[in-house]
């Protein structure tokens, strides 16, 4: 009986690990497609002043120094 007993809380235990494993490889996957999406966004000088030099963050032309808007 404690045999069964033994199995039964090991295969338990070997479900519910399992089931959360699954669970943190999805929210992985989505974290890499929201990542994904952000390194396209581009930033650029309304100026153009370095012609078509595009930044991945916000801040502001280091020529003129106006602020970099979304492309």
């Amino acid at each position: 009986m404690r045999k069964i007993t033994f199995i039964v809380i090991i295969a338990a235990a070997i479900f519910a690990s399992c089931n959360n494993s699954n669970t943190s490889q999805n929210n992985v996957g989505k974290a890499l497609v929201v990542a994904a999406d952000t390194a396209t966004i581009k930033y650029q000088c309304p100026m153009q002043c370095q012609g078509d030099t595009a930044y991945t963050t916000a801040g502001q032309c280091r020529v003129c120094e106006m602020d970099l808007e979304k492309k």
